[in-house]
């Protein structure tokens, strides 16, 4: 299981002030701080042994921020 913190992606993919915790590439939870992304993803983490992947997202890399929502 692949756990990563990445900045959050509107539908449009402008960049929000929020976090997202992605849990093997699907989108798990929003919070509005890095840390409280972190604490979701290290609770996740806690529970199989592996460690969360934070992204630099809007420096360039990909990240799964950039992966596109289901329509509705």
């Amino acid at each position: 299981m692949k756990v990563e913190v990445a900045r959050y992606r509107k539908r449009d993919g402008w960049l929000t002030r929020h976090w997202a915790v992605f849990v093997d590439g699907d989108l798990l939870a929003v919070t509005l701080y890095r840390k409280g992304a972190l604490a979701v993803a290290l609770a996740i983490d806690s529970l199989n042994g592996t460690r969360p992947v934070l992204t630099r997202d809007g420096q360039g890399e990909s990240s799964p921020g950039t992966v596109p929502h289901p329509e509705a």
